[in-house]
């Protein structure tokens, strides 16, 4: 039977579409729409194909694997080739998926089943023959992948060389790639300093980093890796089914997934109902659980498309996304003067989470979108992020719609705006907004880092006149504390000491908590290490700053715009007169042994230093300092009012250490 014309249109229409999105997707790593998306369009064009099997072409998006590799890398052939995964979306999916499986097996019994988090990452694969790394590379369509040996080597996860007594002559093993949202998010903040394209999500950033051209870029970024499967091995023990090969990676060092089961139906349930609940606490994107028939005998009898293997399903997670109207946009001042769009929305409940607002980036992003007030759009919560607007559903226009204005004036204090590539900013050096978001920075994490002073405190200081400059931070007093309102005794004196604690610290430190526009973590580290003192700011010349390896124009205007300006060199003089001292940078890396090569995790409160000091001296003694806990954590180091992250440690095992034990494990060295 001849397909109607317009089941062929939208056949034909599918088709490109996918082919697009594909291309995005696993060739330059820049996707167009969200996974859920992508799976709604490959439903439709799977139910076309059933419903009208003429209409099928030999390279359908449905018969194949991947993309195109790139001809920037030497081609790999995977034998045998490297399959995708089908899906299911639903509890009676997972059932039907089971009675195929004992349909194929003739059986009537239970089947043993594998389960396993399915990581929104870059599938690899890895060879070793006689137990050393001979060659790494991309699944790329399946077939054929890309050799990218050279950036795998420098994942710390990935042995050189097997350990064990049982090494195989040849094992060919595959995984996955994926980058935690910490390091996502400090590559990201990277990225911006230096005026570089943002990396969309986690997994993008990860494929990008593993398909760099330069080794050292990768080894600049943190990776992670699990795997999970075997392609081929020879002259190595029997493994018959799944949970007998992970004990044997963990023998041979292999990292596989930190959390898998076995059982029946009702124990895939549990483990999917856990983690579809408690996804967000991972610190890593999943986009669902894998579940594999456990015994390896019977996935050869239940053999595999050209695809994807019978035997095994992603049982895939409810799309942290919704649709949604954008009633209107409201324009926030950054501490840079940046004006940043958010968009107000009709409430709408996102994965347990009532959204009402999302981060509409810059103008551009607008322009791109065509978003305007009045539209349908489509919201998603990623990873946990702010959420923001991916796209616009155009169909649902009535015409009634209005476009947002770019601002012309400064929303917090009036003055005229200047527009700079993407971005709109204030250039008002007195604009009460950039005010204060500079004095929420100085008091976070990513500034000073002082303990018990968050926003809130911040505003009530600013509103009472207390706090006008970063430096009335470091000299508020007592009574300032307690006249806010709820403001204990016991609250204030830690407050005061955490202020106190903080005005010893290096320039690198120093110099991010300014807020210097262009100057975040990484560049503070660089100018820091480079040029030595605080004193040799003030006059250092454009050609000296650029003369510094990673530093470009931009951030050497900036720098020198800050620090040739009369009011921040008071401000500073200021800061110095209340107690603060900026040391030295510590430029010589000192290895010591306990601490090299071991990772570290910090929670609670630290009496002797911030989190954020603590980690950068692991780094600086050759260790590693990890934003959440796995099995491949050493050391938890826990403070005061240690939470969640210490919870975690005692169940997997991970050793902790007091803050004593960790300065003896150091040798005292600060």
């Amino acid at each position: 039977m001849k397909a109607k014309p317009t089941i062929r249109k939208r056949y034909n229409e599918l088709l490109a579409l996918i082919e697009k999105y594909n291309y995005h997707y696993y060739t330059l790593d820049a996707p167009l729409v969200d996974d859920a998306s992508y799976d709604e369009l490959m439903r439709e064009l799977v139910s076309m194909e059933n419903g009208n099997p003429e209409l099928k072409n030999h390279d359908s998006p449905t018969s194949r694997v991947g993309d195109v590799v790139s001809s920037s890398f030497a081609e790999v052939h995977h034998d045998p080739p490297m399959l995708s995964l089908g899906n299911v979306f639903s509890d009676a999916e997972l059932s039907e998926f089971d009675a195929r499986i004992r349909k194929i097996l003739e059986i009537e019994e239970s089947i043993v089943y594998s389960v396993e988090l399915k990581f929104d990452g870059l599938a690899v694969e890895l060879l070793y023959e006689d137990g050393r790394l001979i060659r790494g590379s991309t699944r790329g369509n399946g077939e054929i992948g890309e050799d990218v040996t050279a950036n795998l080597s420098t994942l710390r996860a990935i042995p050189e060389r097997l350990g064990g007594d049982a090494v195989p002559e040849s094992l060919t093993v595959r995984g996955e790639v994926y980058m935690t949202h910490h390091e996502f998010e400090r590559i990201n903040r990277r990225r911006e300093e230096g005026g570089e394209q943002l990396f969309a999500n986690p997994r993008n950033a990860a494929a990008g980093s593993l398909r760099q051209l330069n080794p050292r870029v990768t080894a600049e970024r943190e990776l992670s890796i699990a795997l999970y499967g075997i392609g081929k091995i020879s002259g190595g023990p029997a493994l018959p089914d799944q949970q007998t090969m992970f004990q044997f990676f963990k023998k041979t060092g292999l990292p596989c997934p930190e959390n898998a089961d076995i059982g029946g139906l009702v124990k895939i349930r549990e483990f999917y109902d856990y983690w579809v609940r408690n996804r967000h606490s991972l610190g890593y994107d999943i986009d669902g659980v894998v579940v594999k028939v456990n015994d390896f005998k019977m996935r050869e009898k239940i053999g595999s498309t050209s695809k994807a293997p019978r035997w095994a399903v992603a049982w895939k997670f409810p799309a942290r996304e919704a649709i949604t109207v954008l009633n209107s946009v409201d324009y926030q001042v950054g501490r840079t003067g940046v004006i940043t769009p958010v968009g107000n929305l009709d409430p709408i409940n996102i994965g347990g989470v009532l959204v009402k607002r999302a981060t509409l980036h810059n103008f551009d992003e607008i322009a791109r979108l065509d978003l305007r007030i009045g539209d349908t759009v489509k919201v998603i919560r990623a990873g946990d992020v702010i959420p923001k607007v991916l796209a616009v559903l155009a169909e649902s226009r009535t015409g009634a719609e209005r476009p947002i204005e770019t601002p012309e004036k400064c929303p917090s204090c009036g003055s005229a705006l200047n527009r700079e590539e993407i971005y709109v900013r204030c250039v008002n050096d007195d604009c009460e907004a950039k005010l204060q978001e500079r004095l929420r920075f100085f008091v976070s994490r990513d500034g000073l880092d002082i303990e018990f002073f968050g926003p809130e405190l911040v505003q009530r200081l600013y509103d009472a006149g207390s706090v006008r400059s970063v430096a009335d931070i470091l000299r508020l007093r007592a009574a300032e504390l307690l006249a806010v309102e709820r403001m204990g005794e016991k609250l204030a004196e830690k407050i005061l000491a955490s202020i106190e604690k903080r005005k010893m610290i290096p320039l690198s430190f120093f110099l991010r908590a300014l807020g210097i526009r262009n100057v975040g973590e990484h560049v503070a580290k660089v100018l820091a290490r480079s040029v030595g003192s605080l004193e040799r700011l003030f006059d250092i010349s454009a050609d000296e700053l650029m003369a510094i390896d990673e530093i470009g124009t931009g951030v050497a205007e900036s720098v020198m715009e800050f620090f040739r300006s009369q009011e921040n060199r008071k401000l500073i003089e200021e800061m110095l007169a209340a107690g603060l001292v900026v040391t030295g940078e510590l430029v010589e890396t000192r290895v010591i042994e306990g601490v090299a090569g071991k990772s570290f995790v910090f929670t609670g409160t630290l009496e002797g230093m911030s989190r954020t000091e603590a980690e950068a001296l692991v780094e600086r003694l050759g260790g590693r300092a990890a934003g959440s806990v796995s099995k491949k954590t050493d050391y938890v180091v826990a403070g005061g009012e240690a939470g969640s992250k210490l919870d975690k440690a005692r169940q997997l095992g991970v050793r902790v250490l007091t803050e004593d034990e960790f300065q003896k494990l150091i040798g005292g060295e600060q």
